[in-house]
């Protein structure tokens, strides 16, 4: 067990400093120091891992963005011991921030109306973003498209000098393709759109040894999007070696999930934070190691081992969420409670329930003999970061489940679609849609099937939102049933809207 180094105002405050600290940041302001590098993350950098999948707050920008920034691609190509990352050269093809070498969402908009084939386009833009000059020459994407429509040898040409200098310097090149979720905000578009990415990571995983692509998606649009790919190629893009999922949990032999990846996040971040608080946290586990970077890498027991981390856990919160385990326990208890209805748990309302229930500990028991209170646990879990997390990505949902708010779970579909029809839904959906016309730097893509309930209700089943029971009713995670205030007999209780 972790020695007590520090009081119970001193882990506070390191508790307040380093989750405020991570919290203010996202993908793209992330410093190294904070970098942390999951296990089950690895199969995701490998250079023959074309698709990665992974749903909102899963990580995908922030891999997307280190791959790009040469200083934490070299952590982790420390941490994962994968030198050949030391030696790829990598470029953005499409993601969240804007860049003139990439199609803007208007510009995408402008091509798909005029029918410009989605591999022609993306071909256009992988090329341009490695560097044919006479690609980057020109003003606009319809010229470029139209050069290289009009110059049919040219990609494998470029190909293959590409390939030659690679090979000639021992690198890899590697195009990235993020945020594919802005795309456009009709669904089968975007998804059409995405096809002709997957096309063009085809084409170099097909012809080249050392040109690759690496895309960036959520599981749903991938489903839409090969529909656009060969069929004969779809099991390709897909194989366990070409594929990869990201993931803060590891199913073991029983099918039970454990969160060490999560709680090894915590205290990486509580280790990494610049403070006298932080130095003894550290020093209560001699092994701390320092890198290159001059990050401080917890011992592996403290990263990765479930006992030794519930171990820690009790000193900040006690073992029990009550007077004894018939209550539950705490190290279990946060997973328990913000995993969705495929059992997806992600870092940023891990963080954020953790902030809450410090927040809410010294409002409420700022006497107790502990940093948190259990009971604040049950404050943190009902917080509403996961619904917000979920509706920055897909805002849609939200106005889908608006009308739920007030009813009791489980709920029957018919009921759900009732009151869908009485809120006149499909209208909503269809003005969101339009709004993310007139303003497409906000663009998200929208659901397949706006209009037809019953498919709308099983994009969010899919989504793992909704859930259903044996009775054939409808269920809710508690996670999104407080933050958008849905009833159930036992439940953890309802909080604010999610705003």
């Amino acid at each position: 067990m972790m020695s007590r180094t520090l009081s119970v105002a001193e882990h506070r405050t390191l508790l307040r400093d380093a989750l405020s600290a991570a919290l203010a940041t996202d993908a793209r302001s992330l410093p190294v120091s904070m970098m942390y590098t999951p296990g089950t993350h690895r199969p995701a950098l490998y250079a023959d891992s074309t698709v990665v999948r992974g749903t909102a707050g899963q990580g995908k920008s922030f891999w997307a963005r280190a791959l790009t920034d040469p200083r934490l691609r070299a952590v982790a190509a420390r941490e994962y011991r994968m030198p050949r990352l030391e030696r790829t050269e990598t470029v953005t093809a499409f993601g969240e921030d804007p860049d003139p070498f990439h199609p803007s969402a208007g510009e995408l908009r402008a091509l798909a109306g005029w029918g410009v084939q989605p591999t022609a386009l993306w071909s256009a833009v992988a090329l341009t973003a490695l560097g044919v000059p006479d690609l980057a020459g020109l003003p606009t994407w319809t010229e470029r498209v139209d050069w290289l429509v009009r110059n049919p040898g040219a990609t494998d040409r470029c190909l293959t000098e590409f390939e030659s200098a690679a090979r000639s310097a021992d690198t890899v090149r590697l195009v990235v393709f993020d945020a594919l979720d802005r795309l456009h905000p009709d669904r089968g578009l975007a998804e059409h759109l995405a096809s002709g990415v997957l096309n063009v990571a085809l084409t170099l995983s097909r012809n080249t040894t050392r040109l690759r692509a690496k895309v960036f998606i959520r599981p749903d649009m991938l489903d839409g999007a090969l529909t656009g790919v060969p069929r004969a190629e779809r099991a390709f893009l897909t194989a366990s070696n070409r594929s990869a999922d990201l993931s803060w949990g590891r199913a073991d032999y029983l099918g039970r999930t454990g969160r060490t990846d999560l709680y090894g996040l915590l205290f990486h971040l509580l280790g990494n934070h610049d403070s006298a608080e932080a130095a003894a946290f550290r020093a209560a586990w001699p092994t701390w190691e320092q890198d290159g970077s001059g990050r401080f890498l917890a011992p592996a027991a403290l990263g990765g081992d479930a006992k030794t981390q519930e171990e820690v856990f009790t000193t900040l919160v006690g073992r029990y969420m009550g007077i004894n385990a018939r209550q539950g326990f705490t190290y279990n208890y946060l997973a328990c409670y913000l995993q969705d209805a495929l059992g997806t748990v992600t870092p940023r309302p891990f963080l954020t329930a953790l902030a809450t229930a410090l927040e809410t500990t010294g409002r409420d028991h700022p006497d107790h003999d502990r940093p948190l209170h259990h009971n604040s646990l049950r404050h943190g879990v009902s917080c509403g970061a996961r619904a917000a997390e979920l509706h920055q990505a897909q805002p849609w949902v939200r106005i889908a489940l608006e009308p739920l708010a007030g009813q009791q779970l489980p709920i029957w579909e018919e009921d759900v679609w009732d009151l869908w029809a009485r809120a006149a839904l499909s209208d909503r959906l269809q003005e969101l849609a339009q709004q993310a016309v007139t303003d497409p730097g906000r663009a998200r893509t929208g659901p397949r099937h706006p209009a037809n309930y019953p498919l709308l209700l099983e994009e969010l089943v899919h989504a793992g939102v909704l859930s259903r029971r044996t009775s054939g009713q409808l269920d809710m995670p508690d996670v999104y049933r407080t933050a958008f205030r849905l009833g159930r007999r036992g439940g953890v209780l309802r909080t604010a809207p999610v705003a």
